[in-house]
């Protein structure tokens, strides 16, 4: 059997050979999967105390935290909550955190309930815009969650005109916000803002709170 040539640089044959890396990696990625958990179980509990409004049937399902090894090559850990997902309806909010990149809060609809709630997040240009949330501009392929210029645009450099014309054309409607991961110390506290921020625009409302 003829041998494969195999050839690693230098750099490569170091981390190769450095347990170290993946262990540290693994202790890492342990770390942000407890700081979803307690997020979770924030959201469940502002979820038990608050008026769901029109948000009572997709707040049914509880909470998902799913993990991958290559979203454009990179780990990444996301927790899904709401998550109501078929082939046409969706209501899903996506707390993600991407190795190398950021974390990222994104508010997903399609179908009945991009219909519903359309008119609510149009209404919301200048509170989205103030704290810095993009929408997509990605039809192609709605489940890229990079904030590259072609998939999100930022709301603050779009005049309420523009992005109520955005709202209304997308199929998928999508509406992100990201935070760095220098921020990991204190960005739960920012995801969970952003998460009720987000639900309190469809109409949910949380116990003594306005976001």
């Amino acid at each position: 059997m003829e041998e494969a040539k195999i050839q690693f640089s230098a750099p490569e044959m170091e981390l190769m050979c450095n347990a170290g890396f993946i262990l540290t990696k693994n202790k890492i990625l342990y770390g942000i999967r407890r700081l979803l958990e307690g997020l979770q179980a924030e959201m469940e509990r502002a979820v038990f105390h608050a008026d769901p409004g029109p948000l009572a049937e997709v707040l049914g399902p509880s909470a998902k935290i799913s993990k991958g090894e290559n979203y454009l090559g990179l780990p990444y850990l996301v927790l899904d909550f709401p998550r109501s997902f078929d082939s046409r309806n969706i209501f899903a909010l996506r707390t993600l955190f991407w190795w190398g990149n950021s974390f990222s809060s994104t508010l997903h609809l399609s179908g009945v309930y991009k219909e519903i709630f359309s008119a609510d997040i149009a209404a919301s240009h200048h509170l989205l815009a103030k704290h810095n949330y993009f929408i997509g501009i990605n039809e192609e392929d709605p489940w890229q969650h990079h904030f590259e210029e072609d998939n999100y645009r930022a709301i603050a450099l779009m005049n309420e005109g523009a992005f109520s014309e955005r709202v209304e054309r997308a199929e998928h409607l999508k509406i992100a916000v990201e935070y760095s991961l220098r921020d990991v110390h204190f960005v739960a506290e920012d995801l969970l803002e952003s998460w009720k921020r987000l639900l309190t625009i469809c109409g949910a409302r949380f116990r003594n709170e306005e976001w």
